[in-house]
């Protein structure tokens, strides 16, 4: 948000380009390695060895892929400035937490002897360090260079100190090897796929839209992504919650479909009331937080919240689809969700230009949803929380904003929260045992009885 304000619309759009293009790059380093150095060692079988071997691995992937790239802005014709940069951001991907890549693998011990605390500590640190350097930018009259130098190498005291940890905790050294290389990319090449296709989909539309247009829409567009970005870790947060859950009860129908219910609505819930609040006052938010020359990001920011609508609900309906085993739904639908986007964009663009982006990314998600919306009824996973009354508040929530936002921003705000604490109760939205797992799960057993009522 700072740095969008300190910087002009086109060197905010120069650095959002950047990131997407080393983003997707650095999924090719990563080769989906994580999840499986992550398996073996908990199940301690030469975790020290292998996690080596992945290291080794992934920075003789890191200079193939660097020196490809290079090679690559050479004949695009890069400008000098872009040249720089770009070698620059590239180093994140082994500094960073942000690329989850390099420091993604060296956190592997930590997670399988539950001490995340650890690396989540140094993440911290990360961004606090970053803050202090964005917050200078007006005292130092830092510009597009000192943003992306702050941007990469205020990672580097975290990165340090994480092998000082390493060291101490568990006596992990880094050595160059290539203990089971080949049986450790046979095992990954499956998620290697998914993983890219997933992170194309995520940043191929800023490439894109810089490469049709320029880097003021590419900027736009990159700022329409910053407030729906966050909320990415809410899917994430609810579905690790749920999914040992999920994983021991297979055989337990009835206490999964319950389960799998609740999860659906609060999910849907939240990214719902989301789009719904942000739509009908989408210019003032946005120019309110990032400043007036960004107000054009309004639409393309709400439909990036309408998106998750259904980006929320094919989250968990990814891992439901894991947890029984139907991996190859996910393949098909990451590559229904590219397809799509980028057949979309490349149509939507050059008329349309960040709004067309917006547009196909609430396409795609469409998509994706209805892919896996049948994917569930093909493997009899129940559906039933679609009913009447989901329906009738999903109506009553969209009228309630509808008027609502004939007022100014923060009594609509204020006032919208207390309609739909309202809704949630009079309507019937949550059933009385779903009401019953949400008030245990926040230790509030006792305001049963109010809602109950």
């Amino acid at each position: 948000m700072l740095a969008a304000r300190f910087l002009s619309v086109h060197e905010f759009g120069t650095f959002g380009n950047l990131v997407a293009i080393v983003g997707i790059l650095s999924k090719l380093i990563d080769f989906g390695l994580g999840p499986i150095v992550f398996r073996e060692a908990s199940k301690d079988a030469d975790a020290d060895s292998l996690l080596n071997s992945a290291l080794s691995i992934r920075t003789v992937l890191f200079l193939i892929v660097l020196t490809g790239f290079n090679i690559a802005m050479f004949f695009l014709k890069f400008s000098q400035t872009e040249f720089v940069l770009a070698n620059v951001l590239f180093t994140s991907i082994i500094l960073s937490t942000r690329m989850q890549n390099f420091r993604e693998l060296l956190a592997t011990p930590f997670k399988v002897h539950l001490k995340m605390h650890y690396p989540m500590t140094l993440t911290i640190l990360d961004n606090l360090l970053f803050l202090v350097g964005v917050v200078s930018m007006p005292i130092v009259n830092g510009g597009l260079y000192y943003f992306v130098m702050v941007y990469v190498f205020s990672t580097v005291p975290g990165f340090i100190i994480q092998f000082v940890f390493l060291e101490r905790k568990f006596q992990f050294r880094p050595k160059f090897n290539f203990y089971k290389a080949s049986w450790l990319i046979k095992e990954s090449a499956p998620l290697a796929g998914f993983v890219l296709l997933t992170i194309i989909y995520q940043q191929l539309d800023v490439v894109l839209l810089t490469s049709f247009k320029d880097e003021y829409s590419a900027g736009i567009y990159s700022v329409a992504t910053r407030l729906p970005m966050p909320l990415s870790i809410i899917p994430g947060i609810i579905v690790t919650t749920v999914f040992p859950f999920l994983v021991k009860n297979l055989e337990h129908k009835t206490k999964t479909d319950l389960i799998n219910s609740l999860v659906y609505k609060v999910l849907f819930l939240i990214s719902f009331v989301l789009a719904v609040v942000f739509t009908f006052k989408s210019e003032q938010i946005v120019s309110l937080v990032f400043g007036n020359k960004y107000s054009a990001a309004g639409l393309p920011t709400s439909l990036i919240f309408w998106s998750l609508v259904f980006m929320f609900f094919n989250y968990f309906t990814l891992d439901l689809l894991t947890a029984h085993n139907r991996q190859l739904m996910n393949f098909i639908y990451s590559v229904i969700l590219v397809v799509s986007n980028t057949i979309l964009n490349v149509l939507l663009i050059p008329s349309f230009s960040y709004n067309g982006v917006g547009f196909s990314k609430v396409f795609a998600g469409f998509l994706g949803f209805t892919f896996m919306a049948f994917a569930l009824k093909k493997e009899e996973f129940s559906l039933a929380f679609i009913n009447f009354r989901f329906i009738m508040f999903l109506f009553m929530v969209l009228g309630a904003a509808y008027l609502l936002s004939l007022m100014p921003l923060i009594p609509y705000l204020l006032l919208f929260g207390f309609a739909l604490s309202v809704l949630l109760i009079t309507t019937g939205y949550f059933n009385s045992d779903e009401w019953d797992v949400i008030l245990r799960l926040i230790n509030r057993e006792k305001w049963g009885r109010f809602i109950h009522k």
